[in-house]
């Protein structure tokens, strides 16, 4: 866990892995991939700022954000250290050769264990919020594009009646995981948006969803990168 220093704030930071053209970090929950108009702290920020102090940079160190995670969303995520990792890395995300999965709990038991839901999801919010529907209105089609998941069944808590699953984006359209199980009828739990509020919504700081794993070819060599982490946060522990 690396201690970086940014904004007078000092932030733990997981170093999953380094190389000349790569980092992969752990993101926190809470805090943003990318700086927006709040102008609170971002993880691009941060980690640019680890860079400029380990290399003793006389400069602001380049780094690419090639996807990003939602705020309240903790987990593994890419940076490139140099526009040609950028490039190609960025480039396998378009041809879906790129693999993000992630952990997530939700409400209900999924039937059957493993599927995948082909979508269509708004543009833009709309009253705050992601749409995720099976068959758009035809007047308003312009309005959605298509989404796409698989997920897998690992376990199911009949106690709380929830879910653990392995969710692998086909896509990656902003809120879409959250949005498609809304849709579905298995919100997260925890996800104060889009989720319900019971007594297990309640005791989570956000929606139960952790990006867990990342595969893709590395962007300068002939070598597979496989990166796996596992959230050890509540409710993820209800089901050790």
């Amino acid at each position: 866990m690396e201690k970086i220093k940014y904004k007078n704030q000092e932030f733990e930071i997981k170093i999953v892995f380094e190389d000349n053209h790569l980092i992969i970090v752990e993101k926190p929950v809470g805090l943003l991939s990318q700086e927006d108009r709040s102008g609170d702290p971002d993880l691009l920020n941060i980690i640019k700022e680890f860079l400029r102090v380990k290399y003793n940079k006389p400069g602001d160190a380049w780094l690419g954000l090639v996807h990003r995670l939602d705020r309240p969303v903790g987990g593994l995520i890419a940076f490139a250290k140099t526009s040609k990792a950028a490039s190609r890395l960025s480039q396998q995300i378009r041809e879906h050769r790129f693999i993000r999965k992630y952990s997530a709990v939700t409400h209900g038991l999924l039937t059957p264990k493993n599927a995948v839901w082909a979508d269509y999801i708004s543009r833009d919010k709309i009253q705050g919020k992601y749409i995720a529907t099976t068959k758009p209105d035809p007047a308003y089609r312009s309005k959605y594009q298509n989404c796409a998941l698989g997920y897998q069944l690992q376990n199911y808590l009949p106690k709380h009646q929830i879910s653990l699953i392995e969710v692998e984006l086909k896509t990656g359209r902003s809120h879409q995981i959250r949005a498609q199980m809304k849709a579905h009828g298995h919100p997260l739990v925890g996800d104060r948006l889009y989720g319900k509020i019971t007594d297990i919504d309640r005791s989570t700081d956000g929606p139960a969803l952790y990006a867990s794993f990342l595969q893709f070819k590395h962007p300068t060599k002939q070598e597979i990168c496989i990166f796996r982490s596992k959230s050890e946060q509540y409710p993820f522990n209800l089901f050790k």
